[in-house]
């Protein structure tokens, strides 16, 4: 059976698509700072009971940015002398900071306190949380591979798959191409410094990518959605979530999904059904970009 890893799932889309997972009977696994934050969003959304949540989850208190925290919730069960070690299916990353608005920037002069007005935009309590991270994940597979499996031949074979959420406006084979020209001047003032934060995430992963015969993933799929909006509760089973709206495109083609808008709830939903559903082999190696 699949065990999918979810790495921020108390976020909107990550928490989607592990809402869509339990619910449909896949087992799944999160690393959570705070388990009964977790909990808590998950009993909230349709569908899903104490004994679905007993039965299909499991969670893995600790931190993101810790190497033997990500590597206990990567394996589900240890090598052992008559058996190889079992990891997860595919990892879902849905890390990202938490967001706080700002009229003011630090001061350039070093000497300087006070900070300076600015334009609104985006903060970060800690700007570099998703390209750190996504190094620490990487040097857990890279532990598992060998404390595991003693050879990359042999962790080939069991590596999981992997899934991060980016933006649009970040690829760099596009740049802005991918985003409706009225929201450039926003995406540029706005959201510099959680983009700067993504951007050197996709160059972390570009750089292993670039490996070929080492990768640490059996494939990489980078989502790429619009502006987000609404938070992480998914609609009851059977009710119009707005699924079929959902435009989607790669980094090949970004005209055919340029838009304004998506909320995260249908990000999640993508997710649950092309890459833990489907297999998500499809989309492996690609940026692909969701908007409605």
């Amino acid at each position: 059976m699949l065990t999918i890893a979810f790495l921020g799932a108390t976020g909107g889309c990550a928490n989607a698509c592990l809402a869509h997972t339990l619910r449909n009977g896949h087992n799944a696994v999160a690393l959570a700072r705070t388990p009964s934050k977790l909990e808590s969003q998950l009993l909230e959304q349709p569908g899903l009971t104490r004994e679905i949540l007993d039965k299909h989850l499991r969670i893995h208190k600790g931190d993101a940015t810790n190497v033997d925290d990500i590597i206990n919730t990567l394996i589900i069960a240890p090598k052992t002398e008559i058996q190889p070690c079992t990891l997860v299916t595919s990892i879902i990353s849905g890390i990202g900071g938490a967001p706080t608005m700002s009229w003011t920037r630090p001061n350039p002069c070093d000497k300087m306190t006070m900070r300076i007005p600015s334009l609104p935009h985006i903060e970060l309590p800690n700007p570099h949380i998703t390209e750190d991270t996504t190094r620490t994940l990487l040097q857990a597979l890279q532990r598992i591979s060998t404390e595991q499996f003693g050879s990359y031949d042999k962790y080939a074979y069991a590596a999981p798959q992997l899934t991060v959420i980016s933006g649009t406006g970040i690829g760099s084979k596009n740049g802005m191409k991918d985003v409706p020209y009225l929201f450039r001047p926003m995406y540029s003032t706005l959201l510099p410094e959680p983009h700067a934060d993504k951007s050197n995430m996709e160059k972390v992963l570009n750089e292993e990518r670039e490996k070929k015969e080492t990768l640490l993933a059996r494939g990489l799929v980078i989502v790429r959605p619009s502006f987000l909006t609404g938070d992480h509760r998914i609609v009851p089973a059977g009710e119009d979530s707005g699924y079929s709206k959902l435009r989607v495109a790669t980094d090949e083609s970004p005209a055919a999904a340029i838009g304004y808008l998506v909320p995260r709830q249908l990000i999640g939903e993508w997710i649950y059904e092309e890459i833990v559903n489907c297999g998500g082999e499809r989309w492996a190696g690609q940026g692909v970009l969701l908007t409605c």
